[in-house]
């Protein structure tokens, strides 16, 4: 008897939550300025298994998720808001977002004032 028979015979589908808990997962990480591979060896995972939590490809445990929680010095509560985000369910924009997480300071500066300026100008 296999497990997943055992559960009812469903495999795991990705479902649209686990994607975008998979992004705030990423936008975190990236705020962090942390890699793939140095999340993964503070919770004892290779960089492989996390890029499958980020793409929500493998779900994350309650208990993987107050670890991650811990890490990244947020409320699992925190979490899930984010992960309930507009931006969150629009793929470019999370992109966008976590691209200015890798920015330098001076440069996210200048690229929130753009932002500022077109908003401004509509």
């Amino acid at each position: 008897l296999l497990w997943g028979e055992f559960m009812g015979g469903k495999k795991h589908q990705v479902n649209e939550f686990d994607i975008c808990v998979g992004r705030v997962m990423v936008m975190l990480r990236t705020r962090m300025g942390m890699t793939q591979r140095e999340l993964g060896d503070k919770i004892g995972v290779t960089f492989q298994q996390i890029h499958k939590y980020e793409s929500g490809q493998c779900r994350i445990s309650a208990a993987l998720l107050n670890e991650l929680c811990h890490i990244f010095e947020i409320s699992p509560s925190a979490f899930y808001t984010e992960s309930n985000a507009d931006y969150i369910h629009d793929k470019p924009m999370a992109d966008l977002i976590t691209l200015i997480y890798k920015l330098p300071g001076k440069k996210r500066d200048v690229i929130a004032k753009i932002a500022v300026a077109l908003n401004v100008a509509d």
